[in-house]
C-alpha cells in the first residue's frame, strides 16, 4: 500500500469520526428536545413519534440548528468526496 493511499484512509478515519460525533450529539439533542416537548404537553419522560418528528423538522428547517445542520452537510460531502477519491486510486482491473 503505497503512501497516498494510507493518508487518504487515515484522513477518512478522522473525518468519519468527526461525523460520527456530531451526529450522536445531534441525535441526543433531539431526543432531549422531543422528551422536553412530551413532558410540557403532559405526557410521559419518553418523547412520541409525533414528537420526535417534529423535532426532526424544526432541525431541518429552524435558524437555531443551523450551525450543527451545515457543519453535519460539510462533514457527509467531504466523507463522500474522501470515498471518491479513494476509488480513483483503485486501479482498473486487467481484461
Amino acid at each position: 500500500m503505497d503512501a497516498g493511499r494510507i493518508l487518504l484512509l487515515a484522513v477518512q478515519g478522522v473525518v468519519f469520526v468527526a461525523w460520527a460525533v456530531l451526529m450522536f450529539r445531534t441525535l441526543f439533542r433531539l431526543r432531549a428536545i422531543a422528551s422536553e416537548r412530551r413532558a410540557a404537553s403532559g405526557g410521559g419522560f419518553l418523547a412520541g413519534f409525533g414528537h420526535t418528528l417534529q423535532t426532526f423538522r424544526d432541525f431541518a428547517v429552524r435558524p437555531v440548528h443551523r450551525r450543527d445542520r451545515r457543519r453535519l452537510i460539510l462533514l457527509t460531502l467531504l466523507m463522500f468526496a474522501l470515498i471518491a477519491g479513494n476509488l480513483l486510486l483503485i486501479p482498473a482491473a486487467p481484461a
